[in-house]
């Protein structure tokens, strides 16, 4: 049974309401845990009226207020201390992920999986394989930045890999124990985990970048290079359509997407630039889809080889 964590505000609830409604055709058994700002929390039972779903106060886990002032502990000693503050609500959500991920497994020995949400999944994944979560990849991306984080927080990068950017993340109880030893050796543990997690990502963002350019770490980064270092193995490619979506997908184009085997749509509805402005309350060109269906398509048989070609060298020079 999927254990679902997502952190949103109330503009992603009619994609929610989609994506509950796939994963319930999906599987027979889910459970989301939505975790929401205060004065949304209402708004959220009002709308997403469904026995699997919990509504979570944020300020239960840490406030903003809370964790800015830990943030700015360490941000006020950069130079980059004022043009950050605009950016702190994105890195507060994905402490909100993280904290609340370790809390539940340790406390249900459950696996769970963080699921961004303004995205829609469209075929059915496999998250978990027997004790451990399976390791998704996408050839899509690759930051250098979040990974220069990671090996201050982790200590090491796996021997390969490529990004854990695919909007989503799973982690099983024997992997969340890996990554909370990992934890304590940066600092140890205080009684809020949320407040524990957000001076070690805080300190390490301000200890390791000098220069400031937006996106520092990423909770799916963290958690998917923490996995691979515990157990090394090779990342299944997964795709889905996000990048420059300027409206909704209709039904025979989701269809095309299907049969073609991507696993899910991201509407990045809020970013303030021509594509996402109101891309909620019109269809996706059939043209434009066509273009970005073809340069996906060609970025996954190309940049895929060179992914599997990459995992064999890697592999056979480490076992030489």
């Amino acid at each position: 049974m999927p254990n679902i964590c997502q952190v949103s505000l109330k503009g992603n609830c009619p994609i929610i309401l989609d994506n509950l409604e796939n994963f319930n055709k999906f599987y027979k058994e889910n459970y989301f845990y939505i975790i929401c700002p205060n004065k949304d929390k209402k708004f959220f039972k009002k709308k997403i009226k469904k026995k699997n779903v919990k509504i979570i106060n944020e300020n239960s886990l840490i406030s903003f207020r809370k964790f800015r002032g830990i943030s700015n502990k360490y941000f006020k000693k950069t130079k980059y201390h004022k043009v950050i503050q605009g950016r702190l609500s994105w890195y507060y959500q994905q402490i909100l992920k993280i904290s609340f991920v370790i809390d539940f497994v340790e406390k249900n020995k459950k696996n769970i999986t963080i699921w961004d949400a303004d995205t829609i999944l469209i075929n059915k994944l496999d998250f978990t394989n027997k004790k451990f979560s399976n390791y998704f990849g996408t050839t899509s991306y690759f930051h250098k930045a979040y990974y220069h984080t990671n090996k201050n927080i982790l200590g090491e990068l796996p021997k390969y890999y490529i990004s854990s950017l695919a909007q989503f993340i799973s982690i099983s109880p024997l992997e969340i124990n890996f990554l909370i030893k990992k934890l304590k050796q940066k600092k140890r543990r205080l009684k809020n985990t949320s407040e524990w997690i957000t001076n070690i990502i805080m300190q390490s963002i301000a200890k390791v970048h000098n220069e400031y350019n937006g996106s520092l770490f990423s909770e799916y980064e963290l958690i998917g290079q923490s996995n691979l270092i515990f157990n090394f193995k090779k990342q299944i490619l997964v795709s889905g359509i996000r990048d420059f979506l300027s409206g909704r997908l209709t039904k025979a184009q989701i269809k095309i997407l299907k049969i073609l085997g991507f696993k899910y749509i991201a509407y990045e509805h809020t970013h303030p630039n021509f594509y996402s402005n109101n891309m909620l309350k019109r269809y996706q060109p059939w043209s434009k889809f066509i273009q970005i269906l073809l340069k996906k398509l060609s970025n996954n048989v190309y940049r895929g080889l060179k992914h599997h070609f990459c995992f064999f060298l890697r592999i056979n020079k480490t076992n030489i």
